[in-house]
This record gives structure tokens, C-alpha cells and sequence, in this order.
């Protein structure tokens, strides 16, 4: 619209010049005068119409982190080894894992004024307790019937553990639940990408990983009856696109986090702006996290860090050394962040 109106006043501005059409009529300054205001005045009105639709087009998203080791203080809220994200997007109200400890994660939004109720689908991030464990207290302190979607790889309920000492096993499984909480839930299993809102998809399982991952030799799972190492194929993680670019939303990132930032930008033709969540760098060395930094800065322009969990503080640390407080940011309990989408 706004195009065909300019290319009118145009028109008449090049036939005023010419006067082969308004001055036949006696009235060439006049009408043209008259007609070029009428054009100009309708063209700003179809641009005005146009920036107001694409303005209501554009929404906030806000993230909250509701799970993880470390809580802002002086707020109610608990902390505890895992991990989740409340994300607000339209309507949809949906989770991020689920933390490990029911009663700290009913505890903590209870204290950010969250309903169970209002939460309309779960994405897990991977099967381990730490990010599952809190699901069972979830489904009962939720008081709507309706099953509630839960988005995640086929092999996140799988028998998985953790070697303690190259011995013992320690239970890291996807929690047991009761038959009327199962049928409180209704999985959908997904291996590739998948678009959980217009804006926000999961990664899939990542295959590719030709950097470190964030697996290792004490982290098992349960193969035809024995105990294997896991390389946890069920790892993803989720991706928001903003008007400006992307965010990352890690759990654990099992799959490494320059992995998933590869991944990511062959899924989308779009610069990361931001990482939130746990990246698995806990045992890294100092050469490794440096590597990490070198990639980040010189292949994505250095996104926002916002890291926790199972980054672990000396890689944090380290790389808030190397970018400054500016871009490594703390994602406690209780932070929010909103991004416009």
C-alpha cells in the first residue's frame, strides 16, 4: 500500500512537471498541491497502520530461574543441585525441567507467585534426576485434571546412575510414578528439533560432537540389562528467537556447549545473544574453558553468559574473567530475564 502511494505522488509530480495532465484542468499548482497532500497524508497513515502492527506483533518473553544451586537471597527461595526455567511466552506457561527436590520447588514458586495450575507443558532437558526428581510433587500439588504435555527424547526414562568411586551406583533415573500420576502426564517423544511455541524449539539430540562434551566414564545408563557408559543422546536444549538474535536454554548440555552452539546455527540463520543455564564445564580444565571463551568470542561475538549449575564456579569464574561482568552475568534463583520476540 505504502509503495503505490508514493509511486502516485510521484506520477503526478513527474505529469505537474510536464503539464500534460492537472494543467489541462486550469488547476496544475493547486491539484497538485491538493492531490500530493491527500497521498502524503494517506501513505503516512498506511505506515503508521504497518509500525503499529509490527510493534503488537513483538512481545516480551520473561524466563525465570526457579531450580539451581545457588538462590538470590532474602526472597524465600531455596536452592538445590539442579536445574529449571519458567518461561512465559503468550498465554503458554511452560517448564523447563523441574529441579530435583519437590518440596524446594514447589517452595520456590510458591514465593515468585507461580501456579502449578498455570503450567500448560514441560520440556526435560534429559533424563536425570536432578532435573526430573521434582515432577511427582509437581503432579500433585497441581489440582487441574487435564494431562498436562510433557516434551522430551524417547530415552529420558531410560536406567541411568552415576559411579561413585568406579564402584557403587547411585540412582540418577527419571522419577518413578503412581498410575494416577501417570495419568496426569501425556509424554510426546520427540528426537529432532521441535517447535514447542511459534518462537521456541528444542534442539533435538545432538550427534554431531566434534568439541568436549559433558559426558564422562561415571555417568551410565542401562543397555539390554547392564550398565554402559551414557552419552546421553537425550540431552537437548532449547532455542528463543528474539528480534535480535537467539537464546540459548541449557539444562546440563550434556551434548557440550560448543556442540549445541553449532548445532544451533546450522537450525537457524541467526547470531546467539544469549546462554542461560548449566553447561556442563565442571571438570574442564583451565585450557579447555579457555577454549571454550576463544570459540564464544571469535565464532558467536560473544554472547550474554548467564551460567549456573553444573558449569561449576571456577569455570565461571574464569570466564567472567576473561569477558567482564558486563557479559558474564549471575542466573540464581529467582532471576529474571525478558527478551523481545
Amino acid at each position: 500500500m505504502v509503495p503505490f502511494m508514493i509511486g502516485c505522488t510521484t506520477y503526478l509530480k513527474k505529469e505537474a512537471k510536464g503539464g500534460k495532465d492537472l494543467e489541462a484542468y486550469g488547476r496544475r499548482d493547486f491539484g497538485y498541491s491538493f492531490w500530493s497532500f491527500c497521498l502524503n497524508l494517506c501513505s503516512w497513515a498506511c505506515y503508521r497502520n504497518y509500525c503499529q502492527r509490527e510493534m503488537k506483533s513483538l512481545m516480551d518473553v520473561k524466563i525465570t530461574n526457579i531450580y539451581n544451586n545457588d538462590a538470590l537471597p532474602g526472597k524465600g527461595l531455596q536452592s538445590g543441585h539442579g536445574q529449571s526455567f519458567y518461561i512465559e511466552y503468550e498465554k503458554e506457561k511452560i517448564l523447563f525441567d523441574i529441579g530435583w527436590k519437590g518440596k524446594r520447588f514447589l517452595n520456590n514458586i510458591n514465593h515468585l507467585g507461580i501456579s502449578p495450575n498455570q503450567i500448560k507443558k514441560i520440556v526435560f532437558s534429559h533424563g536425570h534426576m536432578d532435573h526430573t526428581g521434582g515432577l511427582p510433587a509437581f503432579l500433585k500439588a497441581k489440582t487441574v485434571d487435564e494431562p498436562i504435555g510433557i516434551i522430551a527424547h524417547p530415552s529420558v526414562t531410560e536406567p541411568k546412575a552415576v559411579k561413585i568411586f568406579g564402584l557403587r551406583l547411585l540412582s540418577a533415573s527419571f522419577p518413578k510414578l503412581d498410575k494416577k500420576l501417570e495419568e496426569r502426564i501425556k509424554f510426546n517423544f520427540v528426537r529432532e528439533s521441535f517447535k514447542v511455541t511459534t518462537k521456541l524449539s528444542t534442539t533435538g539430540e545432538i550427534r554431531d560432537r566434534s568439541e568436549k562434551d559433558g559426558t564422562s566414564k561415571k555417568i551410565v545408563h542401562k543397555v539390554n540389562g547392564k550398565w554402559e557408559r551414557d552419552v546421553l543422546f537425550d540431552d537437548l536444549s532449547l532455542i528463543l528467537e528474539t528480534k535480535d538474535g537467539l537464546v540459548l536454554i541449557c539444562g546440563c548440555c550434556h551434548a557440550g556447549l560448543l556442540n549445541t552452539c553449532a548445532y544451533v546455527a546450522k537450525l537457524f540463520d541467526k547470531n546467539i545473544i544469549a546462554i542461560l543455564g548449566g553447561t556442563h564445564m565442571l571438570e574442564f580444565s583451565k585450557e579447555e574453558v579457555e577454549h571454550v571463551g576463544d570459540v564464544l568470542e571469535k565464532a558467536y561475538g560473544s554472547p550474554m553468559l548467564y551460567l549456573n549449575h553444573c558449569t561449576g564456579k571456577k569455570t565461571i569464574s574464569q570466564l567472567k574473567a576473561r569477558f567482564g561482568s558486563e557479559i558474564v552475568r549471575p542466573c540464581l534463583v529467582g532471576t529474571e530475564l525478558t527478551f523481545e520476540c
